[in-house]
């Protein structure tokens, strides 16, 4: 007989708060504190040039090149603005548009827009992620990116999207800011690309509280990279700024990381492979007690082993069903909340909707250059995305959840199941 819901007023399986998904601030500990006190008693903060210097930020730049796989990785202020270098080096801007998956977030958008370029808003699949199969339709003329969003913890098909890319010449830039740490077939997402990013914000699976860093095989996108993120210029052997040392001199952007991050950057890195055992280990076990519940369509995942299992995820039949079983499952005390509370940019972002333009001229959708000024944000144009936000759920898997959280999870899981499907 099945057991009394919950929602319906029976006993919760759980009334104790979930552990927080800050999966590379819960590992902070001495490590971090200590590398952070190097840099303050050296009294050197600044990355260039000090009292001290420790050059904890090239280091750290060294070891994520070297993680990856790629010769160059450039360390900056902030996911968001790792975004808007990357896509500048790539000559992203007016007349020009950027291929980006419709359950993304919103930096991606807004780096475009600032960029005075049109975001084109293309179908995902199962996997959450840019779906490589319709890709190609959205490609144009002036398409001149391709941003690879690996969402929600795992990894984007992107050899299949690199594949549609070269067939068409087109770069594609990875942002792993959501999943750093999942590999493909052993090789980590981010090196695939013609350049990658990622944000170590907070909430990321590894952070230094605010940061973010760019990654790159080329020589020239990278040194273009290199002045965008300064003040335009390259430094010299002295650390100060000098005209005429690079031919990719331009307006930078000013988002330089200091060494205090870098410092606490190299730390949490050696942690990754820790944090993210712990997370996808986590994710397996649940998939292999849950994911042949009749009704339950787990998230289809590239390589499962490499996943970084920071969520379970999946889909159920219809919208409703999945409604009432998030429903059904927060009052047993689970988590289980549409990807990203549902706010995929398509339907819930007024901004991008009804194109708020960026200057008092109406850049970029009435910019003179843009010839797809025209362009429609409207739900229907991503139906199939939208749909397959709507059927689906997904839980946070912190990397200090407990045996005890998983068994509770699983029996809340079954228990609504039990009942609804």
């Amino acid at each position: 007989m099945a057991q009394k819901l919950a929602i319906d007023g029976g006993r919760p399986v759980r009334t104790d708060p979930w552990p927080v998904m800050y999966p590379g601030g819960t590992f902070y500990d001495n490590e971090e504190a200590e590398a952070a006190a190097e840099v303050i008693k050296a009294q050197s903060p600044f990355r260039w040039y000090g009292v001290d210097l420790k050059e904890k930020v090239s280091q750290f730049e060294s070891e994520y090149a070297w993680y990856l796989g790629v010769k160059h990785a450039l360390a900056v202020g902030s996911g968001s603005t790792a975004l808007t270098i990357a896509m500048m080096a790539l000559g992203v801007g007016p007349g020009t548009e950027v291929i980006i998956p419709a359950f993304t977030w919103i930096s991606d958008i807004n780096s475009v827009v600032l960029l005075r370029a049109i975001p084109v808003i293309a179908e995902i699949d199962e996997t959450l992620n840019l779906d490589p199969t319709l890709l190609e339709e959205k490609i144009t003329p002036r398409t001149r990116l391709i941003d690879a969003v690996h969402m929600a913890g795992s990894a984007a098909d992107v050899d299949a999207i690199v594949k549609v890319a070269q067939k068409h010449n087109v770069p594609v830039l990875e942002d792993c800011s959501q999943a750093v740490g999942t590999t493909i077939a052993g090789k980590p997402i981010g090196r695939r690309g013609t350049i990658s990013m990622a944000s170590l914000q907070y909430n990321k699976n590894i952070t230094t509280g605010e940061g973010g860093i760019i990654a790159t095989d080329d020589d020239e996108v990278h040194d273009k990279c290199l002045c965008i993120q300064d003040v335009g210029f390259q430094r010299a052997e002295d650390g100060i700024s000098q005209a005429g040392l690079s031919i990719h001199e331009t307006f930078g952007i000013g988002s330089r990381m200091d060494e205090i991050r870098g410092a606490v950057g190299r730390v949490q890195l050696k942690k990754l492979p820790r944090i993210v055992e712990a997370m996808r280990s986590r994710q397996q076990s649940i998939r292999r007690r849950l994911g042949s519940i009749p009704g339950v369509e787990p998230r289809r995942l590239v390589d499962p082993d490499g996943d970084s299992g920071a969520y379970f995820a999946w889909f159920h039949e219809n919208a409703e069903l999945a409604t009432k079983f998030g429903e059904a499952l927060r009052a047993e005390g689970i988590p289980a909340n549409p990807p990203h509370l549902g706010v995929h940019q398509t339907r819930f972002m007024p901004t991008l909707i009804n194109k708020i333009p960026v200057t008092t001229k109406g850049c970029p959708w009435s910019c003179p250059f843009n010839q797809s000024s025209n362009m429609d944000y409207q739900p229907e144009n991503t139906a199939r995305s939208n749909a397959l936000l709507d059927r689906g759920l997904m839980i946070p898997l912190p990397p200090i959840m407990t045996d005890k959280d998983e068994e509770d999870l699983v029996m809340a899981f079954e228990k609504v199941a039990e009942t609804l499907l």
